[in-house]
């Protein structure tokens, strides 16, 4: 998303009534404050609103725990830095739950499970990366080099793998379309990408045709997408999430 439609991000006070008794609104002041990522089709801003799978998932949620909430599009290091700072109660949708986030954020109960990542391929490597049987045999060939969006996380499993890799792999601080391209002009071989993200952006266009997709049966499972919310957020906040998911019979796979 280019800088005039995050300036346009929206900032949306939801005054949302009903929800599950003992909501956690009457010990709030001020509405929750959600920072969401530009990261479709899971959540970006279209029109001036907060649209995508996991702003739908968060709006019925909140809705359930009876909690107000104003929505803003923040970029991946703000919102990271702000959880750490912890000077206001807030909470950002779909985090995968890590040891070294739990040390700064609190998590709710899952709200989604995702499916296993995908292997993109650029086309000068095609053919050398389709000759590998198992994620295992392509990480072990020294002759082809990863690339991987820098600063996110791809759940614990492969980030372990990613950092054992040798060659290093390419990283860059980019969204996951801009590492496509990069891809595409072969400055790297293959890299991992959310499955539903790439069935999104390939059909509005974002993702070069050029590019293929590979699933291996040795991928890592996919992992569950919490909301993580800074360490100030109420203990009855984080009740009356949980107790909305539950009630809402959490954790769904996300379909675009």
């Amino acid at each position: 998303m280019n800088a005039s439609r995050r300036l346009a991000a929206a900032s949306l006070c939801l005054a949302l009534a009903g929800g599950l008794p003992g909501g956690a609104q009457a010990q709030e002041d001020r509405p929750l404050l959600l920072l969401y990522r530009d990261k479709p089709p899971y959540s970006y801003t279209e029109d001036r609103q907060p649209k995508g799978l996991l702003i739908e998932q968060s709006r019925a949620v909140l809705t359930a725990a009876g909690l107000a909430v104003q929505m803003e599009e923040a970029p991946l290091k703000r919102i990271q830095l702000e959880l750490q700072a912890n000077e206001r109660p807030l909470c950002s949708p779909g985090w995968y739950r890590l040891p070294e986030r739990e040390l700064y954020a609190r998590f709710s109960l899952p709200m989604s499970q995702d499916v296993p990542h995908v292997v993109l391929v650029g086309p000068r490597s095609a053919a050398a990366v389709r000759a590998h049987r198992s994620l295992a045999s392509l990480l072990a060939d020294a002759s082809l080099r990863m690339a991987v969006v820098d600063g996110i996380s791809y759940g614990g499993e492969l980030d372990g793998l990613i950092r054992r890799q040798t060659p290093a792999p390419l990283r860059a601080t980019v969204t996951p379309v801009q590492l496509t391209r990069m891809l595409g002009a072969g400055r790297a071989d293959y890299m991992f990408m959310d499955r539903e993200d790439y069935l999104w952006l390939a059909r509005h266009g974002e993702v070069s045709r050029q590019l293929s997709s590979l699933s291996f049966p040795d991928m890592p499972a996919g992992l569950q997408r919490h909301m993580m919310c800074s360490k100030k957020t109420s203990d009855a906040t984080m009740q009356a999430l949980d107790a909305a998911i539950r009630s809402l019979g959490m954790p769904k796979s996300p379909a675009p």
